[in-house]
């Protein structure tokens, strides 16, 4: 992946360890928000909250589908074309011919497992907060492979079969990418823009479960795609994070007509809702101070 990028004259602008950090591709910026790990074949722009394979990269890079993608790569002759080319100080070149062709493997699934049976899983989501048995009944153990490596996950399924994955080192997602739309039959619904806050949401109303349907983003640029099904909500709760992104995601939904309900004050404080659950984690986990009142025995005379 570094080598793609490379050859479509996009350097890091830094390296440290396995991690490349660029500046965005896709927008105009000062700091350094998209990361390739070297080491896992692996990107994730922070900006937009999406990330992937080599394939994901190649398709939103050349704008084609998978089989464009192959082709143009087989022939080692392609264009890249900025998004914004007009853009003041893209650090891009409007058109690339590369020496040769990029082969690098993407995402191969090997194994589905219930959740439960890897312990670096279930301590990854115990340190997010989430309780397991929640997290049972939405989330599994995915085993991938990267070239000949060999990796594991928490795993989040998309309606198209993909799946969101997350664990200590990796945040990322299999091919391909789409929102996640849980249906249990209510008029309302809650749209929250990643697993974890999703997952987040039932831990913290595990007592009193939530009696909503569900839509999980799974990255706010895709936000479109939802758009036709919430508005065939009577009600739609929103959960979106306390940043730029999340406030264009507020914006797109009311001028869609959407009957949206902010709930983001409930977690006024933080980026998000999982971080919110977490901080309540770690000050339940505070010792508590016991302070004795102890009588006094007067002056002694």
């Amino acid at each position: 992946m570094v080598d793609l990028l490379e050859q479509c004259h996009i350097r890091p602008q830094y390296v440290r360890g396995q991690d490349h950090w660029y500046l965005s591709p896709f927008r105009n910026e000062k700091t350094p928000s998209f990361k390739v790990n070297a080491r896992l074949n692996l990107y994730y722009d922070h900006g937009s909250g999406q990330g992937g394979d080599i394939i994901d990269l190649g398709r939103a890079l050349f704008r084609c589908d998978t089989k464009a993608l192959l082709e143009k790569l087989d022939s080692g002759l392609f264009l890249f074309q900025p998004q914004d080319p007009k853009s003041a100080g893209l650090h891009i070149d409007s058109a690339v011919t590369p020496a040769r062709a990029i082969d690098q493997p993407a995402i191969q699934i090997t194994a589905l497992k219930e959740l439960g049976t890897n312990p670096a899983v279930t301590q990854y989501l115990e340190s997010r907060g989430i309780d397991l048995a929640v997290a049972k009944s939405y989330c599994q153990e995915v085993y991938y492979r990267v070239g000949d490596k060999n990796y594991f996950a928490a795993g989040f399924e998309n309606r198209s079969g993909g799946y969101e994955l997350r664990s200590a080192y990796f945040k990322g997602s299999t091919s391909p990418k789409d929102i996640s739309h849980i249906e249990n039959g209510h008029s309302s619904v809650c749209v929250l823009e990643g697993f974890m806050d999703f997952l987040s949401l039932l831990s913290l109303r595990k007592q009193e479960q939530v009696q909503t349907d569900f839509v999980v983003l799974n990255s706010v640029s895709l936000a479109e795609r939802s758009v036709d099904i919430v508005k065939g909500y009577s009600t739609a709760f929103l959960y979106p994070d306390h940043d730029a992104a999340g406030k264009k995601l507020l914006e797109r939904f009311e001028s869609a007509g959407i009957n949206g309900v902010d709930t983001s004050g409930i977690y006024q404080d933080y980026k998000d809702l999982n971080q919110m659950l977490v901080a309540s984690k770690h000050q339940e986990k505070q010792p508590q101070h016991r302070y004795r009142h102890r009588k006094s025995r007067g002056l002694g005379l």
